[in-house]
């Protein structure tokens, strides 16, 4: 088989922009269909990096809240002095935002070391971009000498680069229907993948009440301890505040429960900076971003949309007229995603043609035809940004259904108002 061009000749990219190599990764990478590939020569090369194990390796998987789960212990360890390094996935703005050190996104030089090191020892070009990116991270992380890694599982878990290593703590967030096509159509086969990242006589934190059989059983197997909602009692005044931030903040129970429990499991401190100001001032940028009368939000699953309906129907009561603005990548199911907002809605707009791998207007329209819904369609972003700004102040206009579309409107916004949109500055973005 002819091996993919993955990533362009590096000598020539030593001045490249991090927003430059995006663009590049984007066209030739993202936009490929995923593909396994046999995993061998990513463990023979992860070995050949000598990796030295941090005091504390957590793994997070689930199919929704990673990212939260993941920015939440990366912000409470900065506070508690805790050298920390964070891999997650996908980015927003640009790939640095995947790799980051103490909140830091690595610098354009070092993600390209990392990346060149990493491709030297692909002799027989048998990685896939993926595990590339990831055991760039990993040799980033191994060179800094850092107290604690945060490693986020891509869609599955068993076959994750990350999951070859021996983590300390693994946590599942939760296990709902997505990516069906890779991991199973049922809860049951979606958690036999995701359950692959338990290890033998580690702890298992996981977020939902009702636990899949296959988490239970991989624990009982491995004789790991499993920590979860279902059968664990909570004291009362951690249940009275996971109850009450769950109602209001952008945080879902789950997540708030797993984080409580990563904290109390951690071999280090972090309960003495846990708080509840620090959880009500948690934000994570482009889910439920909000300013002026937009709110932006990357869920592309039944289960993140049914929490984001209910945070707007908790958060935005006196909203007189729902806007949406709607994309979804070619494998997801846009009937189940827009059903919620049936009746809802005074109108959803289909903006086309930004990204190869977002539907069309007109199969969108075609897959949600037995739903009673008002589309229109428009041709760019300048379309979707005009149309807000013509829309009334008591309105709400909402971006939603891809990170593609989420990161494509917030890239257009930064350019159309001059701001520097980060995630370390989304003061900025918002004012």
């Amino acid at each position: 088989m002819k091996y993919p061009v993955l990533l362009p000749n590096f000598t020539k990219l030593d001045n490249f922009l991090s927003s430059e190599l995006s663009k590049w990764i984007e066209k030739k990478v993202l936009s490929r269909p995923y593909k396994k590939k046999p995993l061998s020569r990513y463990k023979q090369i992860l070995n050949s990096l000598k990796i030295v194990k941090p005091k504390e390796i957590i793994l997070v998987g689930g199919t929704n809240g990673k990212g939260s789960l993941s920015e939440l212990i990366t912000k409470l360890a900065v506070k508690s002095n805790i050298s920390i390094g964070t891999f997650t996935s996908p980015h927003i703005l640009n790939f640095n935002e995947r790799i980051r050190v103490n909140e830091n996104e690595i610098s354009d030089k070092k993600f390209l070391e990392s990346l060149k090191k990493i491709l030297s020892m692909d002799e027989d070009k048998s990685l896939n971009f993926y595990q590339i990116i990831s055991l760039a991270a990993l040799n980033y992380f191994n060179s800094l000498n850092l107290d604690l890694w945060v490693l986020e599982i891509g869609m599955g878990g068993r076959l994750d680069p990350m999951n070859f290593l021996e983590s300390d703590i693994s946590v599942i967030t939760k296990v709902a229907l997505d990516h069906q096509e890779h991991l199973g159509n049922s809860i049951e086969e979606i958690a036999e993948e995701k359950a692959g990242i338990i290890k033998k006589q580690k702890p298992i934190i996981y977020g939902s009440i009702k636990i899949p059989n296959a988490i239970k059983n991989k624990s009982n197997k491995l004789k790991s301890k499993l920590i979860s909602p279902g059968i664990d009692k909570l004291s009362k005044r951690d249940f009275n505040e996971i109850k009450s931030l769950s109602k209001k903040n952008i945080i879902s129970s789950e997540v708030i429960y797993c984080f409580y429990k990563l904290c109390d499991l951690s071999k280090f401190d972090l309960k003495k900076n846990l708080n509840l100001k620090f959880l009500n001032d948690f934000n994570l940028f482009g889910r439920l971003t909000h300013f002026d009368n937009i709110l932006i939000d990357s869920a592309h699953n039944e289960d993140a949309i049914l929490f984001l309906q209910n945070y707007i129907d908790k958060n935005f009561k006196n909203v007189k007229n729902l806007n949406i603005y709607f994309c979804c990548s070619k494998d997801k199911d846009p009937f189940t995603l827009l059903k919620p907002f049936e009746g809802k809605v005074d109108r959803i707009y289909l903006p086309e043609n930004l990204h190869d791998r977002l539907m069309s207007s007109k199969e969108i329209i075609t897959k949600t035809a037995k739903i009673n819904l008002d589309f229109v369609s428009i041709s760019s972003l300048k379309e979707v940004y005009d149309s807000i700004l013509e829309s009334k102040k008591d309105s709400l206009n909402l971006v939603m259904g891809s990170f593609y579309f989420s990161a494509e409107f917030l890239k257009y916004i930064q350019n159309k108002r001059n701001l520097s949109i980060s995630l370390s500055n989304l003061e900025r973005a918002i004012s």
